[in-house]
Parts: C-alpha cells; structure tokens; sequence
C-alpha cells in the first residue's frame, strides 16, 4: 500500500496534503479510497480531471455533501447511471433527489448487472419502496416482472416471502435466496418488515452488500428500533464483516455517524443500545461525535 492511500485510509488530512505538497502524485486509487471519507476535503485535495468517475462509489454512501462535490464539477449521472447505483445501495430520499433534480433520467435502462433494467423496476427489485414511490411520482414507468411484484409486497407489508432470485446489484452474496434484502431492509429502517422476515425463519445474521450482516447495516444508517431488534433476536455483536480485523456492528455505528449519516439516523442511541448490550469495538475516543464520545468512555 502506498504512503498516500495509507494516509487516505487512515483518514489523516494533514498527511495526505503532506505528502502531496512534497510531489507524491495524486491517482485514483487514492481518490477512490477518498470517496469513502466524509469530509469533502479529501477530493479536494486528490482530484485531477477524470476521476469524477468514482461518483458511484461515493454513492455506496448516505453523503449528500461528498455528492454535491461530485455534481459541482459536472459528473454526468446519466453516463454512469447514478441513480440506478443509489437506489441498489438504499440510499435515501435526499440523495436520490438531488440525482433527479440533477437530470438523472427516470426511464433510462441500465447498461450493467442487471442490463435493460429501469429504475422503477430496480426499486421493486430491491424492496426500496420510498424509492419506487419517489421515482412514481417523478413520472418512471417499468413493466414489473413476477419478482419484483413479490418484493415489492414484501416492502409494502404484505407478504413475508420473498422470491427466489438472484440479486441485481453487485457486492451481495451469491445465491437466489433474497437473503441479502434482510440487510437492505434494515439499513433502510423497515423494522417491521425485517421483524416479518425473521418470524419467517430468515437468519438474523443473514449477510448482505459487502458481507454485512443486517445488525451491521442497521448500525452503519443508525437504525435504532431496528437494531433494538436484532439484538433482541440474538444479532452477533462480535461479527466482523470483511476480516478479523472488523468492522463489527459498534464500529459500523461510529464510522457511520461520521462518514454514512443519514438524515433521520440515531446514531447516539444506536451506540448506546450496543455500548450496553456488550458490543466491542476498535474506536477510541475522539470520534467526532460528543456524545458517543462520554459513551465510549
């Protein structure tokens, strides 16, 4: 790993612009790693002309600011089909609507993972149903299939049995069990649907985007009814999503509350419910966040 995307990783400004100003040339593993920062000024000082491809990357993210960046230089949201990666990622309302309000256009087919999909269907496919109602009122139509009919129920309260089919976004477990909505439903805050899931026999921990499990998903969006209930339903609070190193589901609610932030997320009370339920964690004091701070402590 380079000194400067060590640098980026760690989170450490002051260093990047170090290392910068002593010649180290910017590249765009570098900026993609920067996507992952909450603070704007990490593109700033990495940028050079072409890297606003990574727009989608930073959309893996609830970062209306980071977005802003990348709309305030032009990104075509049409050519790299933002929308259609936000609402896969379950971003939210605010987000989606600055890439509508940008001229993302509601009708255009996907031109990868799922090729010829619409955004409309999309959104039933991933049981976003704020998506699919904001996207209906913006006027996008699409021919659901028999799946997405059946997801769609699911996010709507009506049924607890989602279809067998394989995912239509990347980043999730293979399979064609529909394991991987668990998560999306919790990162979304659909507590009664995942309540409904799991009284269905789903797995508590059934992973989802980026092996995630959905205690992970609820904590990265500061999701607290829903992580109130998975840890209820007996959630591992000691899972760690990509290595032995972490995140675990504490660490997904402290990174999140600074780098994820959703709009109506409770991210202190989601770091209470896990600081007293026994969840550890590799973050120390400070984190950014006063609160979670005297929590930790």
């Amino acid at each position: 790993m380079s000194a400067l995307l060590a640098a980026v990783e760690d989170g450490d400004l002051a260093e990047v612009r170090r290392l910068l100003a002593e010649g180290v040339a910017p590249d765009e593993d570098a900026f993609y790693h920067a996507c992952e920062q909450g603070d704007p000024a990490f593109l700033d000082a990495l940028y050079a002309p072409g890297f606003e491809r990574a727009v989608n990357h930073k959309l893996d993210f609830e970062d209306a600011a980071g977005l802003r960046w990348f709309l305030d230089r032009g990104v075509d949201v049409n050519a790299h089909h933002c929308l259609h990666h936000a609402i896969g990622r379950g971003r939210g309302l605010r987000v989606l609507t600055m890439l509508l309000d940008a001229g993302a256009d509601v009708n255009r087919p996907w031109d990868r993972w799922d090729v010829g999909r619409r955004p409309l269907a999309l959104a039933a496919r991933c049981g976003h149903l704020a998506a699919y109602e904001l996207l209906a009122s913006r006027g996008a139509v699409a021919e659901l299939d028999a799946v997405d009919a059946a997801v769609l129920a699911v996010a709507r309260g009506e049924s607890a049995a989602l279809p067998r089919a394989t995912p239509s976004v990347r980043g999730t477990p293979d399979g064609d069990d529909g394991g991987w909505l668990l998560g999306q439903f919790a990162g979304l805050g659909r507590t009664g649907v995942v309540a409904a899931l799991l009284d269905g026999g789903m797995a508590v921990d059934t992973r989802g985007w980026s092996g995630f499990t959905p205690l992970d998903q609820a904590a990265l969006n500061g999701r607290l009814d829903t992580a109130r209930l998975l840890v209820a339903r007996g959630a591992d609070l000691a899972d760690t999503a990509f290595d032995e190193h972490g995140p675990t589901p504490l660490d997904c609610a402290i990174w999140g509350s600074r780098h994820n932030r959703t709009d109506d997320g409770d991210y202190v009370g989601t770091v209470a419910l896990l600081v007293g339920a026994g969840a550890p964690t590799c973050h120390t004091p400070p984190t950014g966040d006063p609160g979670i701070d005297a929590l930790l402590r």
